[in-house]
């Protein structure tokens, strides 16, 4: 079900598109990923611990190791991160249908509003059972479909025409990621700390774990998922090279990828592996939807009420900020403009989140120093960076030439864990004898 929910068409989009514009050497990134998930399920990093204390979103562990406020701080950061984080992807899914179904832009909106109205009903009605009931037919239909799907591109692409195309597109930085102007060291290094914090910190992901019957068993969704990783990042890219020897450079490099499979696929089998992918993306919405819903309800608006809701109460709550979070990602997705690709999109809007919850998760569980200070402290700083960057690349016209690096997106990623975790350390440093660390013992099982 971890797989299922982390596979949709907008991954199949932003792979997709990366492939085209950076050759080979975006696969890198297949293999940061495993990495990434491997060590999680092999060490137990911060799933474990959050397991053990029976938390069910991570803005309820920043109250139990730093109090009430802090998880409120850190839950509308999670909320606007991850909302923000889901903003392209009615847009991507969208794009993918008219390209391979041949309807063309003119009629997307109205593709993205009967996709939004599809998920919402299926979200609010279906809940978390709808997602885990049907998740694992949709990643085995997928699976299968990913591989026929590219047979039918090699048989029209081979490799030696596609290799031959990036070296004549890129040379060198085709193939090696240092040299591409898109990624360099401060991409790896930000993807190598990112890949390891988003995974394990990312709501949606991470509520599958939560909900496993031990830390144990946590662990290995983390294991078992990181197997497949590199597949399911490297098979949309290798689409998206094939697109570029297929069709050239002069392409929207968003509508390259799924103008391929529309071309090369056949009509019979076009048609089922698509209801494959977009059932995959409503088990993705509504997972995600039901997390930041969750956050929404549960770590905000809870937290401020003078009174406790009832589980009805809760339940109403989060169906209507679902519709809502529906509704947001239908304008935002007709009206925004991108500042990078897609995948550097998401990756920066996760870090908003990611950066100052892997100060205060991963500091809290494993430092003894960490207080609340320290946690306010990592929280702001981590989310400073990305929200600068999103902000000041609306501005980039009018921004002096010295500030320009503030507007390159690996700069501003790779600076918001730096910024996180020097926040925690320096802020608990300074506070010890003022605000004393809590201890938090782990819960018995069964209790």
């Amino acid at each position: 079900t971890l797989i299922a929910t982390e596979i949709g068409v907008v991954t199949f989009m932003y792979f997709g598109e990366l492939g085209y514009v950076t050759g080979f050497s975006c696969f890198i990134l297949g293999i940061i990923g495993f990495f990434g998930y491997m060590v999680i399920g092999k060490t137990g990093f911060i799933v474990s611990g959050l397991r053990k204390l029976k938390v069910i979103t991570i803005p309820e562990y920043y109250e139990l190791r730093y109090g009430k406020n802090v998880r409120i701080l850190g839950g509308i950061l999670l909320f606007l991160g991850g909302v923000l984080n889901m903003g392209v992807f009615l847009r991507m899914d969208g794009i993918f249908l008219t390209e391979t179904m041949g309807f063309g832009p003119n009629v997307l909106a109205i593709v993205m509003t009967v996709m939004l109205l599809i998920v919402i009903s299926y979200t609010v009605l279906g809940g978390m059972f709808s997602v885990v009931i049907t998740d694992f037919i949709q990643f085995v239909v997928l699976a299968f479909g990913m591989l026929i799907a590219t047979a039918f591109v090699l048989i029209h692409v081979d490799f030696a025409t596609i290799g031959s195309v990036v070296l004549k597109q890129f040379g060198e930085a085709g193939v090696n990621p240092l040299v591409n102007p898109r990624f360099g060291w401060t991409f790896l290094i930000w993807m190598m700390i990112g890949s390891i914090a988003i995974s394990a910190l990312n709501q949606p992901a991470v509520s599958k774990s939560f909900a496993s019957e031990s830390p144990a068993v946590g662990r290995k969704v983390f294991l078992y998922t990181g197997i497949t990783l590199a597949g399911r990042y490297m098979i949309p890219m290798f689409w998206g090279v094939a697109a570029l020897a297929m069709f050239g450079p002069a392409m929207n490099p968003t509508t390259a990828m799924p103008r391929l499979l529309g071309t090369v696929v056949p009509s019979g089998f076009l048609g089922l592996m698509i209801a494959g992918m977009l059932a995959a993306s409503m088990s993705t919405y509504s997972a995600y939807m039901l997390a930041w819903s969750s956050v929404a309800t549960r770590d905000i608006i809870a937290p401020l009420s003078k009174k406790e809701f009832s589980e009805k109460t809760t339940m109403r709550l989060s169906k209507i900020i679902s519709t809502l979070i529906g509704i947001f990602i239908l304008l935002f997705g007709l009206f925004y403009e991108l500042p990078a690709t897609a995948f550097q999109y998401i990756a920066i809007t996760g870090a908003m989140y990611a950066a100052g919850a892997f100060g205060c998760v991963a500091f809290g569980l494993y430092w003894k120093r960490a207080n609340i200070v320290g946690a306010y402290c990592s929280l702001c700083f981590g989310a400073v960076a990305p929200i600068g960057f999103l902000v000041l690349e609306q501005l980039k016209g009018i921004l002096p030439s010295s500030m320009l690096f503030l507007i390159d997106v690996n700069v501003s990623g790779f600076m918001s864990f730096v910024l996180g975790a020097l926040g925690m350390i320096l802020g608990s440093l300074a506070t010890q004898r003022s605000h004393p660390p809590i201890v938090l013992k782990p819960k018995e099982e069964g209790a």
